[in-house]
């Protein structure tokens, strides 16, 4: 058994002991309504403990099979199948144990997963990911693991059996407002990292090229990383609100203290650091003779970027602009604290109003569209970019 196969078979294991573990946490929640505090129920309450018990058991096999069996099987296959039927299960269970217990309640009533079910959904999680990893290029399984419990959870809402839960119930009493924030939260990200691009770019190759300004601007786009983003979002405040007031032409345009214009000079800042620092890495690592080879054919300096220099370091930007997408994805939550919209608004109502079903309503389509955004820009990366320049780039990032 090789070091990658052990440490996919340790990291299982890891996981497979979160997921005994959380049997003995509550499996979900019976409130009275959403905003007061739940009767615990424990999985063996809701479940038959029969089944209970034999889904222990082929979990525990799970896990220990590959250690059982060290040669000659890749338990891999096996180990993502598990972990999307364990996500399909707990949400499926989830739904059926809500309606249930609202059969016959209080019209008011809310029922929520509890911490037993995440944490078997963070389980599930880490058997896909690790799964992912050790499958490699075998693409049939690489879809069955990467799609087969989201394509099962989407299959099971359009039936009405999830909509108990309370978490389903905060999305339908909201959820005209639900798609605007998500049109908001999108926008608010790609514009923020657009004009990062046209800042960064240029801000790696001047360091690249001045030796001069190099520490100066890499010092200043590390610094602003320092500075916490609620602290960001609030220092602009004051001087746009002054910059509005003082010149009018800029409040038509809708240039103020609050809403989106600090917004998106916020997550612009935040967003300079990968690409600046990944544009100059790559024109840093290209190999000087090919330079030399450019200049030898007559390219002029504009010639030699266009042709030679921006081509060979595109991978490794490319991977800078992922990296700052992501995570302007999750920073602009933070901008509904200044009226610019987004995600944002639900979590902080939750927290205003203490309920956490709210709270994930906004956490989670975050955590979502971070994952969809890092999986589909790599795969806009696999599709333009050669191979042997991928490669290279992956190494150099």
């Amino acid at each position: 058994m090789n070091a990658s196969t052990r440490q996919v078979d340790t990291v299982c294991f890891a996981a497979g002991i979160i997921a005994l573990g959380s049997l003995f946490l509550p499996f979900v929640s019976l409130r009275p309504n959403r905003i007061s505090s739940g009767t615990p129920l424990m999985i063996w309450q809701v479940v038959s403990p029969y089944l209970v018990g034999a889904g222990a058991v082929l979990l525990i096999a799970v896990i220990l099979l590959p250690f059982i069996f060290r040669h000659g099987f890749n338990f891999a296959p096996a180990q993502g199948v598990w972990g999307n039927l364990l996500a399909f299960l707990v949400i499926f269970t989830g739904g059926q144990t809500a309606a249930r217990l609202s059969s016959g309640a209080d019209v008011y009533a809310r029922v929520s997963l509890a911490g037993g079910s995440w944490l078997l959904l963070v389980a599930a999680y880490i058997f896909i990911v690790t799964a992912l990893k050790a499958l490699g290029g075998r693409k049939v399984w690489t879809f069955v693991t990467t799609a087969a419990a989201v394509l099962g959870i989407a299959v099971l809402v359009p039936t009405g059996r999830l909509n108990r839960l309370s978490l389903l119930q905060e999305f339908f009493g909201r959820q005209d407002r639900f798609f605007s924030e998500l049109v908001n939260h999108l926008t608010l990200s790609g514009v923020a990292v657009a004009f990062a691009v046209l800042l960064g770019v240029p801000l790696g190759m001047l360091a690249f090229r001045v030796r001069q300004v190099r520490k100066i601007i890499l010092w200043l786009v590390n610094l602003v990383q320092t500075i916490p983003s609620l602290a960001l979002f609030g220092l602009l405040i004051a001087p746009l609100s002054l910059l509005s007031r003082t010149v009018p032409f800029l409040r038509d345009l809708g240039i103020q203290g609050i809403g989106w214009t600090p917004a998106v000079l916020a997550l612009t800042i935040y967003a300079l650091l990968p690409i600046t620092r990944n544009t100059y890495t790559g024109l840093e690592t290209i190999d000087p003779a090919l330079r030399e080879a450019g200049r030898g054919t007559g390219f002029s300096p504009f010639q030699l970027l266009w042709r030679i220099e921006l081509p060979l370091a595109l991978p490794v930007i490319l991977a800078g602009v992922r990296i700052s997408f992501v995570q302007a994805i999750g920073n602009t939550t933070i901008a509904a604290l200044i009226g610019a919209g987004g995600f944002g608004v639900f979590v902080f109502q939750g927290f205003g109003q203490a309920v956490p079903d709210l709270i994930l309503l906004g956490t989670l389509p975050v955590i979502v569209l971070a994952v969809l955004a890092d999986r589909l820009f790599g795969f806009f990366i696999r599709m333009i970019v050669p191979r042997g320049l991928r490669l290279r780039g992956e190494e150099a990032a």
